[in-house]
């Protein structure tokens, strides 16, 4: 099913995907032949770009540095972090700005952030614009897709930026320039192009925005309505508790067993994901998902059987390492702790041999390669720590949410996982316990525990939330241990009023500035456009 789905991905680019090519020479292809006796069949290939644009969240060359939705949300917060290593992985200081809440308009992941999202909102306009022009029958499905397409992006872009332009024609005048608009009229915007399309799409579609997601994506635009400061027309808890017990009771998924399930490299059977995109390392060269080079150390290739090598850097707080009840089965599905040893016999020429570190920073010379959930921060011949806080090769769990197969190339072929059923199950009990006024009562518990259970071998009574130990605190806990790495932690902090005030691994000072919920329109998008506004506390093109 994968790899069907990407191949009709890959030749949708070109727009030849349902063509007789013996009738229709490719030389000659116009848009109009293109959707000649176009069908609902069609649609997946006509959509091909619309679909292949949604890994720009989390894949590229090199996402960690140019800047990615996955790789930004999480740097941000308080569950992983990626610390300079030696002469490696500090970038001109852009992960530590992240880390610190200290990021320039200048920095790739303000500017390309931005970059991809318009793009992507581009793609879907042209789409509209060439089904229109080219008046191709019976595309009310279609349409629909497209128009929740877009308004994914732009929730995206009122969750990260807030004022932005909305723009939703493909055929301006030339010269013309957006204004910025502001977050309310975004914030309605696609709220009312998900519901006005919502009955419009596929009942379920795997990797598409059938109606499950799109039911999702809108739950997630109401859970977030209060932190974004926008107003709701209704009760924003009531919203989100109603499209989370539709989806729970009727859109047919399930709770995998084992937690590690939806991560696994084939994926795309799980009975647990609402909306997954689509990965193959086959297909995926030009836009490669390369999260386990970012994280795992360059040795690990014998350590795991793989054919790739790594870069090694990102890794967990080790706050939120040291945070796991130790009978919690989610830290070793998600995190690798220990030695490394080569297995393969590739690096020392014997198999089972335990590896040492480069050294790559004279500190690190003559130490075995163990990651740890603690990260010290070296000293120089002075007792003080480096300008820039450095650890070596070894400090911090690394990153293995998403299995690591043996035989691994560069790029995966799991599936992302943007939305799955558990996050559901968490999006009721917490609109729930803000209904209640921030307390717990005890449907808010067995939702949390419905998820949890399968995290403990035995779950007994002393495993569960409780009314009396589920505050915000544990709730954000909650949030964190079960889905950490997936993309979304930036938001859970903001949610439950963590974001400025909390302190974790190197970020020990809160940012206490309330500008730093919102990143700033980029310089370079500001210069190309004098008709943006910049938000609040960013630096303008005056000063």
């Amino acid at each position: 099913m994968k790899k069907i789905f990407i191949a009709i991905l890959a030749v949708a680019v070109s727009a030849v995907s349902c063509l007789n090519l013996d009738e229709v020479a490719y030389s000659k292809m116009t848009a109009d032949s293109y959707y000649e006796n176009f069908s609902e069949s069609d649609i997946p290939a006509a959509l091909g770009t619309v679909y292949s644009d949604m890994r720009k969240l989390y894949a590229g060359g090199s996402p960690h540095t140019t800047g990615c939705w996955h790789y930004t949300n999480e740097e941000v917060g308080d569950i992983w972090i990626t610390p300079k290593r030696g002469g490696a992985w500090y970038d001109a200081g852009i992960y530590f700005r992240l880390n610190q809440h200290q990021w320039e308009w200048d920095d790739n992941h303000v500017l390309n952030n931005w970059r991809q999202y318009y793009a992507s909102i581009n793609t879907c306009n042209r789409l509209m614009y060439e089904f229109r022009t080219a008046e191709v029958k019976d595309t009310v499905s279609l349409m629909a897709e497209l128009k929740v397409a877009r308004a994914f992006w732009y929730y995206n872009l009122c969750d990260m930026y807030g004022n932005v332009p909305l723009q939703t024609r493909y055929d301006v005048p030339e010269g013309y320039l957006p204004k910025t608009s502001p977050r309310q009229e975004i914030f309605d915007f696609v709220v009312s192009e998900i519901e006005d399309n919502l009955e419009h799409l596929a009942t379920k579609a795997y990797g598409r925005w059938d109606q499950n997601a799109a039911k999702m994506l809108l739950a997630k635009c109401y859970l977030n309505a209060e932190s974004w400061k926008v107003n709701v027309d209704g009760n924003a808890w009531d919203k989100v508790i109603s499209l989370c017990d539709e989806i729970m009771t009727k859109g047919g998924y399930m709770l995998e067993p084992d937690y590690k399930a939806s991560f696994v490299t084939n994926n795309e059977n799980s009975k647990e994901i609402i909306m997954g995109i689509v990965n193959d390392e086959v297909y995926d060269e030009g836009m490669p998902w390369r999260l386990h080079l970012c994280t795992m150390h360059w040795k690990y290739y014998c350590h795991g059987n793989t054919v790739t090598q790594y870069w090694g850097g990102c890794c967990a707080t080790p706050e939120f390492a040291m945070s796991y009840d130790p009978d919690d089965l989610r830290y070793e599905k998600s995190w690798f702790e220990g030695p490394l040893i080569d297995n393969t016999g590739a690096e020392t020429g014997k198999p089972g041999t335990p590896l040492m570190c480069d050294p790559w920073d004279s500190r690190d010379a003559g130490k075995p390669l163990v990651h740890t959930k603690e990260v010290p921060i070296y000293l120089n011949e002075n007792g003080e720590p480096d300008e820039v806080p450095t650890t070596g090769e070894g400090p911090g769990v690394r990153l293995q949410k998403y299995e690591i197969k043996q035989g691994a190339l560069n790029r995966l072929s799991n599936d992302f996982v943007l939305f799955r059923l558990a996050d559901v199950y968490f999006m009721k009990a917490e609109a729930l316990y803000w209904k209640n006024g921030g307390a717990a009562n005890k449907e808010v518990c067995d939702l949390i525990n419905a998820v949890r259970e399968r995290a403990f071998t035995n779950f007994t009574d002393d495993k569960k939330v409780t009314i009396g130990n589920l505050d915000d605190d544990r709730f954000l806990l909650e949030y964190g241990w079960e889905f950490c790495q997936e993309g979304h932690r930036r938001q859970q902090l903001i949610r439950f009023g963590q974001f400025l005030t909390k302190t974790w691994f190197l970020h020990d000072t809160p940012t206490n500035d309330p500008n730093r919920l919102l990143f700033p329109v980029p310089r370079q998008e500001m210069l190309a456009n004098p008709e943006l506004t910049q938000n609040p506390g960013y630096p303008t093109l005056e000063e």
